[in-house]
């Protein structure tokens, strides 16, 4: 609960503002857009107000709308509003107001008023708080600005979670790039949803800008883009989901934004989501016309263009192609949807859009509206802007129309008219007139009743006259005058019929095509037609005896002929019949009637119907007549189909079977076959096979006798085989061949004769009688062919006959239709066919082996046989039947005895051998393919032919010297496929003699590809499973050629070859080493110097795998270190096989990993024996190539594993769990110890392993953590061998130093061993030894000294001891100093009995480290380490003598020219001292041995000033003054360094630039001191200091004082310009002296001129701050002038520009009196007049210096001077009359007048 209740009051606190919090009130009232934060804070509201009222009234001038908002929230009483005092529902209210203005205000957050208006909503009402989401939004449009990140660094740090994607841009104040903004909407729902609700506000309110919505689009649209990409994965059901959800959030915005029609930008982005949404996801079609409708909604003349090409994508997404109303009604109301459509087509898919507009104005027409719309469909049409399916649907549509069209008493006959112009100009076009044409042939309309209709000819004349049978028909048609008529013709024709019997004649008839042009212009007139049919030359007084008459319109109603020409046939002949009392049988009327019958044309249906009911009542009308129709004679039985044979082999039926059929079939199904054209072949086939048709469930069965079938099938049959009309067969084989067996006989034993007359007719001959009855000689062929049934070995052997036959070049398509048919028969066929057919298809594939050609079904018969499923036994057949390809070849290369005397047989023999051979190589390589594509793998039976093609490929392979390698691969593949299918299946039983490893052996051993050797490697394998005895014995040939071929390659799919064949091959290979007396060792070690040798070759990524998964197989804890050895012995000193072996290793735990070492360090020391055993397996122990450098190369790798991190995390993992993993490891690890051990030893002898063998032993050490480790260590150390003592103390060293904190076993082992060191520290024996063990006692005191004081107490009197500390070798010192260092930083004072001592110690060690001219930069280094831990944990203790000494010897340290780093750890030790030593025992120990650091040079003064500077900044103002005499003792002494050095001066002694060096370095220090310090204290200090310059050492040593001097008045000139102002008031002590020093300056000496220079300097300086007019007092004044002027006439001596002019001009102007000016003024006009020339012209410059500074206030006193300036002008030195005029151009720049008048 009190948990709960914190995070409680925490939230509330978090979200509360406490009115007294003033801290917070500032920074929230520092938030702004336009201002720092430093300068919003200190900003009232009244300020802000004025700064952001003036750019709201500058956006009021831009646009009026903004000043809506000046009545509330940028009225004056918005100054007092504060929103946290408001109600929520003010609040509420506000935030109206505000959203409102802030989408008015983001399209002008461009101008510079926009921005100071939106720092008023900042600043007063803090938007950037309470309307979060809104101000980001309105500015997010403009996020690559540089406003951008102003306004991230103001926003909350709890922004709402739709705006959580700015999280890193808040953090990093940069601008968000625009793909993490479209990320955002794509995967953040709650931003999605914001931006578009905020979106559709702005507009709502009319307030939206360009910018807003072009960004809006294009991230919407985008993100909707994205969401979609993305449900491509996943479940079907999950994606649909997923759909419907982004629909549901899309839709509703899209719907809301297209209604608001007036803002055009919004509706063109909407449109841009929907075509997103179109093209991404399939819509059901009530939301794709939702959709559409929506787009079409209030659309405007501006985005209809944008809202077309929506439209159009809308469209082609929906299945129906009809316009919903709306849409259509929408782009009926554009003026020139036409040319908009055109213009679209030219980018996007308008099909369906084109056609549904075509389809709504012609669908209008059939209510008489849209007529005036014909003109854009007629240029959609013509203009293509759909493909031909499309056309023609759409002309479908128009003939329909037309056909439907009536005209009203309204608009007569136009829309008809218009109709009929428009089918006219489309069939016309150039682009469509053809798509026209076809579509009236395929319609089922009549065209001639539409053409009566119309009043217009639809079709051109050749589809309406005879069709052209020969060229002198084309001649006779086209010399026809255009006004023929049936007159005309009709007398034209002979009056007899020359030799015709009936027109259904085999033979040509001229007086048929007469006729037939006759009758057509006869049949649209009754008239015309009676006369026509009462023509003498038709005998229509015969037409019931002969069939002159009615075959001639039975061929006209089975021609391709009008409609109306049909009809009229029909109907002539029922006329006849109805006219005539039928006493015949019209049987030969039967197949023609059920021909037409099926005609596509409703109304000569209707014509067929009607005969069919007359002849069906005059059959029932003769059967209940006495006399019956038995005696019927048959209308043309002797003359059908002429006098020939096939009138003579027609099978009639008795007229009581005609009688039945046309009763019981025709007459009972007549309305049905009227309404549906297949529904009479359908009727047919019911009627053949009763029941057992497929159609029974769809039709009653019509039950007729079997004899009754029979004897109809026989009759039609005949008929399809004598009829000449090839539409005919064509019609009725379609039905007939839906029948098997009538009567238990197969149809094709009725027509076989009609596929042999077939096969016998030219194909030419046949195609031309299908053209010119306009039917597809393709179809009819097949037509014919499909009579052969799969069961019928006749049929069968006909198709074969003609596949095979010679001439079948001639027959393409004959040929094409039995090749498709035998791939629709195979499946039923029986085998002894299907074995017969792959036969003939094979030989018909290849030819002839001479010719080596197969004719034109070559490639067809490959096809076939290609596309058939042969069965097991075929495919044993035929590759039994295989020829042999090396038999081809033993006489292909004769010999060279034949060569020599018979050339001619030779090329004779040869090239009938190439022959052979290639039709071999052919032929086998087409059956190899043709079982790739059967199912065989069932089949073990194949395997004995395989491996005999495989040996064939083989021979032929190594005598000729050809690639076999397709081949080769395809066998065994197939072998493999076999061999696997075996393996999965136990029930399948492989024929053990069958297989020949050998064979696959030496596939491997020969040149071949890689492709045959990874199957033949894939083979082998899986036969090592199936049957391993009999390969297992080739393992080791394939394996050694391996390692040169396919370890080599790269591919993916060698490298899973090798796996499988290591997979399959090792267990047995390893079972069978076993079993031998030798043992497996020789036997593997060949296996891996096979892979060891093609290591080189492997590809990188390859290797791992592929050693992995032998040594898996092989068995890591047994062979992994003969791999490792063999690696490491292969490639000596690759660091790349070292890793990778290393690596190899790493893949196994921790344990394997020891076992391995173990083994392979036995296989080292195997190695070092004078006898090798084992190791002569795996290594390559060359006598010639030394076995050190072989050793030190194998252990390197030992080495690197057991330094591998995963290895040491592992253990340490399995160590800590203590149970039987971490026992069996420890033990393993000590099993490694004692080999390492002895090879330790064994290194001793030579003393080129020892150096690795150290690291291997350091390696292992560092295996353990430091608990596990420390026990094994006490062992170790136990041990006599110093090498290994020292090895186990550096690596505990190691160990310790990368420990982590915290780990409790570590430090607690680490306590408890640290006793154990002490007889190592003490030991004097070994150096280093005790060296490493003092550095492992500062290791452990460093991570746990503070653990246990006791035992560092007690070591630390060990370390200090004489046997450490004052130890005669340096390096245990240096250890020794830095292990008590880290004593000391640890325990601090609790070892403080020891270091009086330990310090004395020390200090000898420090000054020990540079003397005699050499230095141990280490042990300097040391002792100041240790040192520096005193000075930070014990700095009392370094106080007195022990100071005064360390100091003593740093500055002799400075001078010992030690190296960079020492001089650098010195001096930080040094800052120490003055940071941590008591201020008064460090200034007194300054003060002491201040001489010592004289002696020691610069440098050292160097650093004392160092420790005094730091020593007074860190003390505070009453320190500083308490030790002020102390202080001012030292700067004294310093002050005296010059005199010192100079009087006299020496050779050693400093030289002026380092005596001026430390003087400028004193003076700032003094300065620093001098801050410190307040005027009370300072003044004595600085008397004395007066005092002390003017005090000189000795009467005798002038040269001293005047050095005193020197030093003083450079610290003085230091100390005025540094202080200025503050203390001019000093400059009274030093007036007098300053005087003197000018008046007594000897010229000819440098050091008095020196000191005359600074002492002008510095007054200079004291003038120049003068701010309290110090220097117009006259006692002053006069002080110093008169000396100070004087100093121009030692002008001839000295120059006076750098010094003196300066100093008199700053005098001039801190005197600032008139007095003083003309006291001065004629001072120096007096050397105006001097009798030197340098003396007039350094006046001449000084009262140029002093006119230039003072200007009019200096030339008051011009009067005076104008007479001198005479005088000057005309001076006989040049230098003094440039001078002058300088001067006089001065003057008159400061004046503005010129001095010539005052001159004269």
């Amino acid at each position: 609960m009190a948990t709960a209740l914190t995070a409680q009051l925490a939230l509330i606190a978090a979200r509360s503002t406490n009115p007294l919090d003033l801290k917070a009130q500032k920074k929230a009232h520092s938030q702004s857009l336009l201002f720092e934060r430093s300068i919003a804070a200190a900003q009232d509201f009244d300020t802000i107000y004025q700064i952001c009222i003036e750019g709201f009234q500058e956006l009021c001038q831009i646009d009026a709308r903004f000043s809506t908002f000046a009545r509330s929230i940028f009225n004056e009483q918005s100054k007092q509003e504060d929103r946290a005092t408001m109600t929520v529902q003010q609040n509420e209210e506000l935030n109206e107001v505000l959203e409102k203005f802030l989408g008015l205000l983001g399209g002008r957050l461009f101008l510079k008023p926009a921005l100071k208006a939106a720092e008023w909503l900042v600043r007063r009402f803090r938007v950037h708080e309470y309307n979060t989401v809104c101000l980001v939004f309105t500015f997010l449009p403009h996020h690559t600005t540089s406003i951008f990140p102003t306004l991230l660094s103001i926003l909350p740090r709890n922004i709402p979670p739709a705006l959580k994607f700015l999280h890193p841009y808040i953090e990093s104040l940069a601008a968000p790039p625009r793909h993490a903004i479209v990320y955002a909407a794509t995967d953040n729902q709650a931003f999605f949803s914001a931006l578009n609700t905020y979106v559709l506000q702005v507009c709502h309110a009319r307030h939206h800008s360009r910018g807003l919505l072009s960004f809006w689009a294009s991230v919407v649209t985008e993100a909707v883009s994205g969401m979609l990409s993305r449900l491509k994965s996943g479940r079907r059901e999950a994606q649909k989901q997923k759909q419907e959800n982004i629909l549901l959030r899309v839709l509703p915005v899209l719907n809301e934004g297209l209604s608001m029609k007036a803002i055009s930008e919004l509706r063109v982005a909407c449109y841009m989501v929907l075509t997103i949404l179109a093209s991404k996801i399939p819509l059901a079609e009530h939301v794709l016309v939702a959709m559409m409708e929506a787009v079409v909604s209030d659309w405007s003349q501006g985005n209809a263009q944008t809202g077309l090409i929506c439209l159009s994508l809308l469209a082609q997404q929906r299945q129906a192609v009809e316009l919903p109303r709306k849409v259509f009604q929408a782009l009926e109301a554009i003026g020139d949807i036409d040319e908009d459509l055109l213009f679209l087509h030219k980018g996007y898919a308008v099909e369906k859009l084109a056609l549904g507009l075509i389809l709504g104005i012609v669908g209008g027409l059939r209510n008489n509206t849209n007529s005036d719309r014909l003109e854009t469909v007629r240029a959609l049409i013509e203009a293509r802007v759909m493909d031909e399916v499309l056309i023609s649907t759409a002309i479908g549509s128009i003939l329909a129309t037309a056909k439907k069209t009536k005209p009203t008493p309204d608009n007569g006959s136009d829309i008809q008219n218009q109709l009929a112009d428009l089918i006219l100009r489309l069939s016309s076009s150039n682009s469509v007139g053809q798509i026209v044409q076809d579509v009236i042939k395929s319609s089922r309309i009549d065209v001639e009743q539409l053409e009566t209709k119309l009043q217009a000819k639809l079709q051109p004349d050749n589809l309406l006259s005879t069709p052209v049978e020969d060229t002198e028909d084309i001649q006779f048609i086209e010399q026809e005058p255009k006004e023929t008529t049936f007159d005309l013709v009709a007398s034209c024709l002979p009056a007899l019929a020359a030799c015709e019997v009936s027109f259904l004649s085999s033979s040509e008839s001229n007086l048929f095509r007469s006729l037939l042009h006759a009758f057509l212009l006869a049949s649209p007139s009754p008239t015309n037609l009676k006369a026509f049919l009462n023509l003498p030359v038709l005998q229509r007084s015969l037409a019931v005896t002969e069939p002159l008459f009615i075959s001639f319109l039975l061929r006209v109603w089975c021609g391709p002929y009008p409609t109306l020409a049909r009809a009229a046939a029909l109907d002539s002949v029922s006329e006849l019949l109805e006219q005539e009392d039928v006493a015949f049988d019209l049987q030969a009327i039967l197949p023609y009637l059920i021909y037409v019958l099926a005609d596509t044309s409703f109304e000569v249906r209707h014509s067929a119907a009607k005969l069919a009911r007359i002849i069906g009542f005059a059959y029932i009308k003769a059967e209940k007549a006495e006399k019956g129709y038995e005696s019927w004679p048959i209308l043309g039985r002797n003359s059908i189909y002429g006098s020939g044979k096939e009138t003579q082999e027609i099978t009639w039926i008795t007229t009581t079977e005609a009688a039945r059929f046309t009763k019981n079939v025709l007459l009972s199904n007549l309305e049905e076959c009227l309404l549906d054209e297949s529904h009479v072949s359908s009727l047919l086939v019911n009627a053949f096979t009763g029941s057992h048709h497929l159609d029974s469930q769809k039709y009653s069965p019509i039950e007729i006798k079997t004899s009754l079938r029979t004897s109809l099938f026989t009759f039609l049959s005949s008929h399809v085989m004598s009829t000449p009309l090839h539409a005919v067969k064509l019609r009725l084989l379609r039905t007939l061949n839906r029948v098997n067996k009538v009567g238990g006989v197969p149809r094709t034993q009725f027509l076989l004769p009609l596929l042999l007359s077939l096969k016998d007719a030219k194909e030419e001959h046949i195609a031309e009688c299908c053209r010119k009855e306009t039917v597809d000689s393709a179809q009819f062929m097949a037509e014919v062919v499909a009579i052969t049934l799969p069961g019928e070995r006749e049929g069968i052997h006909v198709l074969q006959s003609i596949i095979s036959a010679s001439d079948s070049s001639s027959k393409p398509h004959l040929g094409a239709s039995v090749f498709n048919h035998i791939q629709k028969i195979w499946p039923p066929m029986k085998l002894s066919l299907q074995t017969s057919m792959a036969k003939t298809l094979l030989d018909v594939a290849f030819g002839d082996i001479q010719q080596n050609d197969g004719g034109t079904y070559q490639d067809q018969a490959s096809e076939t046989l290609r596309s058939l499923s042969l069965p097991k036994s075929i495919l044993i057949s035929i590759l039994e039947s295989l020829p042999e390809i090396s038999v081809c070849i033993q006489d292909a290369a004769p010999q060279a005895k034949r060569q020599r005397t018979s050339h001619s047989h030779v090329s004779i023999s040869a090239k009938s051998d190439a022959n052979s051979l290639a039709h071999a190589l052919k032929s086998t390589t087409f059956v190899l393919e043709l079982m790739g594509s059967s199912s065989f793998e069932t089949s073990p039976q194949l395997i004995k032919p395989l491996f005999r093609v495989l040996g064939d490929l083989q021979r032929t392979k190594d005598e000729l010297g050809l690639e076999m390698g397709y081949l080769q691969s395809m066998v065994l593949d197939y072998l493999l496929a076999i061999v696997k299918e075996a393996k999965a299946s136990p029930d399948l039983h492989i024929e053990r003699s069958a297989i020949q490893a050998d064979l696959l052996v030496d596939c491997m051993r020969t040149k071949s590809t890689p492709q045959t050797r990874n199957a033949v490697l894939l083979l082998l394998s899986n036969l090592a499973s199936v049957a391993p005895d009999l390969v297992i014995h080739t393992v080791m040939p394939i394996f050694t050629f391996m390692s040169t071929s396919v370890l080599k390659q790269d591919d993916d799919f060698s490298v899973h070859v090798i796996l499988q064949t290591i997979e399959s091959v090792i267990p047995p290979l390893l079972t069978l080493l076993h079993s031998q007396k030798r043992g497996p060792m020789a036997g593997v070690s060949e296996l891996l110097l096979n892979f060891v040798t093609a290591f080189d070759h492997m590809s990188v990524h390859s290797r791992p795998g592929l050693f992995a998964s032998l040594i898996d197989k092989l068995g890591p804890e047994e062979f992994l270190f003969a791999l490792l050895a063999m690696l490491t012995d292969k490639y000596p000193g690759d660091l790349k096989v070292r890793d990778f072996a290393a690596n190899i290793a790493g893949r196994y735990d921790p344990a394997t990993q020891l076992i391995t070492i173990d083994k392979y360090l036995d296989l080292t020391l195997d190695a070092l024996k004078l006898r090798p055993t084992i190791s002569e397996h795996f290594l390559n122990l060359n006598s010639t190539h030394p076995i050190e450098s072989t050793i030190v190369n194998l252990i390197s790798l030992p080495i690197q594993i057991l330094r591998t991190d995963r290895l040491k995390s592992e253990t340490a993992r399995i160590l800590t769990k203590q149970d039987g993993d971490a026992s069996k490891l420890r033990d393993m690890f000590s099993q490694v110890i004692e080999k390492v051990l002895h090879l330790t030893t064994e290194a001793q002898q030579r003393k080129s392993l020892n150096t690795i063998c150290e690291n291997l032993f350091t390696a292992l050490l560092d295996l353990l953590s430091v608990s596990d480790f420390i026990p094994s260590l006490e062992y170790l150390l136990k041990r006599p061998e110093p090498s290994i003592q020292l090895e186990a103390l550096k690596s505990l060293e190691y160990r310790i130093s990368i420990l982590r904190p915290g780990d409790r076993a570590a430090q607690d082992a680490c306590l408890r061993f640290l006793p154990r060191l002490v007889p190592l520290i003490e030991g004097l024996g070994n150096t280093s030894l005790q060296t490493r063990a003092i550095s492992c006692v500062d290791r452990i005191v460093e991570k746990y000294g503070k653990k246990s004081t006791a035992v560092v107490q007690s070591l630390a009197e060990v370390v200090s001891g004489n046997r450490c500390l004052g130890a005669a070798d340096s390096r245990t010192r240096v250890m020794a100093l830095l292990c008590l260092a880290t004593i000391v930083h640890n325990v601090g004072e609790s070892v403080v009995r020891i270091i009086p001592a330990a310090l004395h110690l020390s200090i000898d060690c420090l000054e020990s480290s540079f003397q005699d001219d050499t230095t141990n930069e280490q042990l300097h280094d040391a002792v100041y380490s240790f040192v520096g831990s005193l000075l930070i944990r014990i700095p009392w203790i370094l106080l007195g003598d022990p100071l005064d000494r360390f100091l003593k010897i740093s500055y002799g340290s400075a001078n010992a020219g030690m190296s960079n780093s020492c001089c650098e750890n010195r001096t930080e030790i040094l800052r120490l001292v003055a940071k941590r030593v008591d201020s008064k025992e460090c200034f007194a120990a300054l003060e002491r041995t201040w001489s010592s650091a004289v002696s020691e040079g610069p440098e050292a003064i160097k650093e004392y000033l160092e420790i005094l500077r730091l020593g007074i900044e860190r003390q505070p103002k009453s320190v500083v003054t308490n030790l002020s005499q102390t202080l001012i003792k030292i700067f004294l002494k310093i002050f005296d360094l010059r005199r010192m050095q100079f009087s006299p001066r020496t050779e050693d002694g400093y030289d002026d630039e380092e005596v001026d060096i430390v003087e400028q370095a004193t003076n700032e220090v003094a300065i620093k001191m001098i801050y410190k310090l307040s005027d009370t204290s300072f003044r004595p200090l600085h008397m004395q200091m007066v005092v002390w310059a003017a005090t000189s050492t000795s009467k005798k040593d002038k040269k001293g004082n005047l050095y005193r001097q020197f030093t003083w008045y450079s610290f003085l000139y230091k100390f005025f310009g540094t202080l200025k102002s503050i203390v001019t008031s000093y400059a009274s002590s030093v007036i007098e002296d300053a005087s003197s020093i000018l008046e007594n300056i000897i010229a000819n000496d440098n050091d008095s001129v020196g000191l005359w220079r600074r002492v002008v300097l510095t007054l200079k300086v004291a003038f120049e701050h003068d701010q309290d007019g110090f220097w117009q007092s006259p006692s002053r004044f006069a002080s110093i002038s008169g000396p100070l002027i004087k100093q121009l006439e030692r002008a001839d001596s000295l120059s006076m520009i750098p010094e003196v002019i300066p100093a008199v001009t700053e005098l001039a102007v801190a005197a600032n009196s008139a007095d003083h000016h003309k006291e001065m003024n004629s001072g120096i006009l007096k050397y105006m007049r001097s009798d030197s020339a340098k003396v007039r012209c350094a006046a001449v410059q000084c009262e140029f210096s002093l006119t230039e500074r003072l200007g009019e206030e200096w030339l008051a006193l011009l009067p005076e001077m104008l007479p001198f300036i005479s005088e000057l002008q005309e001076d006989d030195d040049e230098s003094v009359e440039t001078e002058t005029r300088k001067w006089i151009v001065r003057i008159e720049s400061v004046l503005g007048e010129s001095l010539d008048s005052m001159l004269q």
